[in-house]
């Protein structure tokens, strides 16, 4: 007898998760690749940028959620000698730098014509400075910062969205650790998006 109320729940609770689901809307999902450039702080030269996000529309062409990133902020190169005569080697990787964190996010597209979009985003997070020989990590610092980007893709129908994008970081670091101080820097990035559901699917 006690084996008809536990079936009776479940099938209770298995027709309420579709409505359940249903009332929370499918995340837009974002990946974006591309290079930093325009580093304070040394080293300098950029590198490769990566970052997701999961968005979550609240609003008529605006949406919230998180994001996480890496960037590659640069290496220092020193210069390679034969230690028997002296001749030139080459150039190699004495140490690297990079950052990575995860942000609250915040979307909102300012212009749509035909398939074309455009918008800006801002976020506001984590950041995590290191720097490593070889591999292995020596120094590291943590920092807040925010972010500012536009965009400008296009759709591919299905909920798919492809354009690029361009970023401005910047990060609250103490100028006193400056090994770990980065300031602020610029990334530009190939742009994809896929939303599971709702207007974006044309």
């Amino acid at each position: 007898m006690r084996i008809r109320p536990l079936l009776l729940a479940a099938l209770l609770a298995a027709a309420a998760a579709p409505r359940a689901r249903a009332a929370v809307p499918l995340p837009e999902l974002l990946l974006a690749g591309g290079r930093t450039f325009a580093v304070t702080g040394h080293p300098s030269d950029g590198g490769v940028s990566f970052s997701m996000a999961a968005m979550w529309p609240f609003a008529e062409r605006l949406r919230f959620g998180v994001q996480a990133y890496a960037d590659d902020i640069g290496s220092e190169l020193v210069q390679l000698y034969d230690p028997n005569d002296g001749t030139p080697l080459g150039t190699a990787a004495e140490s690297h730098r990079w950052a990575w964190g995860a942000a609250w996010r915040a979307d909102a597209d300012v212009w749509r014509r035909g398939p074309w979009a455009g918008g800006v985003s801002g976020a506001f997070g984590a950041w995590r400075v290191e720097d490593d020989r070889r591999g292995r990590t020596y120094a590291a610092g943590n920092s807040v910062g925010f972010r500012l980007g536009a965009d400008v893709r296009r759709s591919l129908g299905r909920g798919r969205d492809l354009g690029v994008e361009i970023n401005y970081h910047r990060l609250d670091q103490s100028k006193a650790a400056a090994w770990q101080h980065v300031g602020r820097y610029a990334s530009a990035a190939i742009q994809f998006r896929w939303a599971g559901g709702g207007d974006n699917d044309r």
